[in-house]
């Protein structure tokens, strides 16, 4: 079935986004989130590095998202029929949470080639302006690749600290507000980012990026999770899916990843050394949260 029209391929080939797009229902997405909450009560509704990053390959509800045909079969239509999940990403803004996402570009230090990468945004909770939802810049992905510093602010939830090196005005940002189970999707290449949330609310989404099983990523051998078709080109280990939560399996598949994701930085650093790159291992180091996160 097809769940694209000609027009909604064609706006994504032009503005390098589609949003909102009709997922899961609102019960399943407001479950999850239960799951979720529950789960990170004991931090202060922040979930820690280590469950952030990949939490597919941890919590069995979000293994069930990353494959959904809803979302994968979306993709499917933008990208092929082959896919990967390179990466997934807890993001989640407990109330009157000061944390953002610096504007950026995802393509930046991925290094992935062809740059042929969609991210899935899926709401859990409402993401509204309010609360800080998505805002993009429309056919940024088309223009050639900004400068990015490593800046070194606290608040800024990229692991990095990534930032472009130059202002986006209000008038060029266009707010992808979503309702639980939606979702949208945005071109690698697509300048955005995220506000702080003011709201008393909590803001949850699970980011999940896509990619062909013909794209190669640089550096260290990287591992990934079909999640649709047929891998003909073993670019990269393929991890299990999750049978449950925390799953020691895929647990330590999760391991490895992190790993292999602190690998990759160094490489980038010793590929094209700088005082920033050296500055970011220095501000990993220094993180006992993110360290432990990486290196398990």
């Amino acid at each position: 079935m097809t769940r694209l029209s000609a027009a909604q391929r064609d706006t994504f080939a032009s503005q390098g986004y589609l949003s909102p797009l009709d997922g899961l229902a609102a019960s399943e997405a407001t479950e999850h989130c239960r799951q979720l909450e529950k789960l990170i009560a004991p931090t202060g509704d922040r979930p820690n590095g280590r469950l952030r990053n990949k939490p597919h390959l941890l919590l069995y509800w979000a293994a069930c998202v990353v494959r959904d045909a809803r979302i994968v079969d979306t993709v499917a239509e933008l990208i092929g029929p082959d896919l990967l999940v390179s990466n997934s990403t807890l993001f989640v803004k407990a109330p009157h949470d000061s944390g953002y996402v610096a504007w950026h570009q995802d393509l930046a230090y991925w290094d992935m080639h062809p740059e042929k990468v969609v991210t899935a945004w899926v709401a859990l909770t409402d993401s509204t302006v309010a609360n800080g939802c998505v805002r993009v810049v429309p056919g940024s992905h088309r223009a050639p690749m900004l400068p990015h510093q490593l800046a070194r602010d606290p608040n800024n939830r990229l692991i990095r600290g990534q930032t472009v090196g130059r202002a986006i005005s209000p008038d060029e940002e266009v707010c992808l507000e979503l309702r639980p189970g939606q979702f949208s999707l945005h071109h690698g290449r697509l300048l955005h980012g995220s506000p702080a949330n003011p709201s008393g609310a909590l803001r949850a989404g699970l980011a999940v990026r896509y990619i062909p099983t013909d794209v190669r990523q640089g550096g260290p051998r990287h591992s990934a999770t079909l999640v649709r078709g047929t891998d003909r080109f073993g670019h990269y280990d393929l991890e299990p899916a999750a049978r449950f939560d925390f799953d020691p399996i895929t647990r330590a598949y999760h391991v490895r990843s992190l790993r292999r994701y602190a690998a990759h930085v160094v490489w980038q650093t010793l590929r094209r050394p700088s005082l920033q790159q050296l500055g970011l291992i220095g501000r990993l180091g220094a993180r006992v949260d993110i360290l432990r996160a990486l290196l398990g």
